[in-house]
């Protein structure tokens, strides 16, 4: 009785399927394109990801200077302390930074 239940189960499962398949068009999914943030937009999310996680390491530890902020590529703390930080991504034309607490990045250097 059990693999007669289970045989229709999958069966039902089987057909729900080919529904779903022909339902579609005869396509697996609909598609779509994923947005990929690049240039200055990477720049500004990879900025205030490290800032996030500096407010965290203060609430945490009650300073700015004791976090990691290895993981980031090209990511320079300018200046760290109890108070405030400035962190850097690159250098020259292309920089930006963030000054905070509660910093918005901006183009330049700290």
């Amino acid at each position: 009785m059990t693999r007669a239940a289970a045989l229709v189960l999958c069966l039902l499962g089987l057909v729900a399927s080919g529904y779903a398949f022909v339902h579609n068009g005869y396509r697996l999914h609909r598609g779509g394109s994923v947005p990929f943030t690049s240039g200055t937009a990477a720049t500004d999310l990879e900025l205030q990801t490290a800032a996030s996680q500096l407010l965290q390491a203060k609430a945490a530890v009650g300073t700015y200077d004791s976090i990691d902020l290895k993981p980031f590529h090209n990511l320079y703390v300018v200046r760290a302390n109890e108070t405030s930080y400035c962190i850097q991504i690159g250098n020259g034309p292309g920089a930006r930074y963030v000054a905070g607490p509660g910093g918005r990045p901006a183009p330049g250097t700290c």
